[in-house]
């Protein structure tokens, strides 16, 4: 048990730090970042090193259970490129505008309207989109106005991660550790709907007093007098193909149509629609569908794949059931604690697939253990920008924008806010 434990121990180490620094290579024109990159030779070095074998990793990939890493792949994946898709149109742009012009001089009222529309275009897509779209954007809004970007991109960051809880589709730890036990859309939202509301409650209300004074100061805002135009046929299909996404995966326990299957053919049917369309109109171009393509998070794939081999291991020698073995039957509030803190140590994705396993192992195993689990690694991601890939990437696009927001600043106001969101939200799980 020892060796492969230290083996694996290693491996997290060196791939957080990776996180942390972002490390990349440069292939041709193409950077890879380096932290999938670890996860792989480590995985490959477990084959070799036979800390797990080869049968357990192939029947791992192609069973027919909800915990098949694939199918959780083809569901994020799909419905990013879904999201990204609207974004490539001008959607989430054209929105970003309008309240803009809605809010004119109060930087209450702005700050107000950007965290509504976040929060609703969160909970229909994912908060990693989200944060990779408005972020720049709200750098340059701040910088044209002159005003503090502070407040406006700690309240995106904390919308994005608190609201992503409402449904299974928010954050691909969602997605892995729900359907890895045949929770289904609808019960996931009976049963996280409320301590999620509750929870983004007490955020706001937080944020609201931390800024305060700050929104008080009365703005002139500068309107960009280009033109945002959007091809009315490619926002329909974009619009109708997400909705259909969310609609027939509310149903799809009822229908009896595996989940994985309604995010692949809404997201194929998509970009055919939008493809025939082009071909309808030849003067449209179609460089906007493969930038959508492009933007997919690829680099997940290797990730996730990686880091099943790594959870094997972690099974094989052990390990996962002495820790079951600790958490089962505990409260379900020291449970999301638990994975609040190890997230912000090793990452959500990596403490989410982690957690399934130990769940699997767990004899007294409750559904509010598992929505718990899920609470904690969404809300990790405003405690420390290691809590998950989308703090890192918050991190690095501020500093492209030449926005000073520090790691301790981060972890300042992730205090003050992450922990109340968090127990808040674990309270009402309890509670229901």
């Amino acid at each position: 048990m020892t060796l492969p434990l230290i083996y694996v121990g290693l491996t997290l180490i060196l791939m957080l730090i990776s996180i942390v620094c972002d490390w990349k290579i440069k292939i041709k024109n193409i950077n890879l970042s380096l932290y999938w990159i670890i996860l792989l030779i480590s995985a490959v070095f477990c084959l070799i090193f036979g800390f797990c074998n080869f049968s357990d990793v192939f029947n791992l990939f192609i069973n027919n259970s909800a915990i098949n890493p694939l199918k959780i792949l083809i569901i994020f994946i799909s419905l990013t490129t879904l999201s990204v898709l609207l974004d490539e149109i001008g959607f989430f742009k054209y929105l970003a505008h309008l309240v803009l012009h809605k809010a004119k001089t109060s930087q209450t009222k702005l700050f107000i309207c950007f965290y509504l529309i976040i929060s609703l275009l969160t909970i229909v897509t994912s908060n990693d989109i989200i944060i990779l779209t408005f972020t720049p954007f709200i750098c340059y809004f701040a910088k044209q106005a002159e005003i503090d970007p502070t407040p406006y991109i700690v309240s995106e960051f904390v919308a994005a991660n608190t609201w992503s809880t409402f449904l299974i589709i928010g954050n691909p730890t969602n997605i892995y550790l729900a359907t890895s036990f045949n929770i289904n859309f609808v019960d996931y939202f009976l049963n996280m709907a409320l301590p999620t509301l509750c929870a983004s409650s007490v955020s706001f209300l937080l944020l609201f007093l931390i800024f305060r004074k700050k929104l008080k100061q009365p703005i002139e805002i500068h309107e960009d007098t280009t033109k945002i135009t959007m091809n009315k046929t490619y926002l329909t299909i974009g619009l109708i193909g997400l909705s259909s996404c969310i609609v027939l995966m509310a149903i799809s326990s009822y229908i009896n149509i595996e989940m994985w299957y309604i995010p692949l053919f809404c997201s194929f049917a998509t970009f055919i629609a939008c493809y025939i369309s082009t071909l309808v109109d030849k003067r449209r171009k179609r460089n906007f569908l493969v930038r959508a393509l492009k933007k997919a998070p690829y680099s997940l794939i290797p990730f996730l794949l990686s880091m099943s081999i790594i959870i094997l291991v972690l099974n094989n020698c052990g390990f996962i059931n002495i820790f079951a073995g600790f958490i089962d039957g505990k409260n379900i509030i020291l449970i999301g604690i638990i994975s609040f803190v190890l997230a912000n140590i090793i990452n959500n994705i990596p403490m989410t697939m982690f957690f399934a396993s130990v769940f699997q192992n767990c004899a007294l195993l409750s559904s509010s253990m598992i929505y718990s689990s899920i609470m904690a690694s969404n809300i990790c991601a405003f405690f420390t920008p290691i809590g998950a890939l989308a703090g890192i990437m918050f991190m690095k696009i501020l500093k492209q924008n030449k926005i000073k927001f520090s790691y301790g600043k981060f972890i300042a106001y992730g205090t003050i806010i992450a922990i109340p969101t968090l127990l808040t939200g674990l309270g009402l799980i309890y509670l229901l």
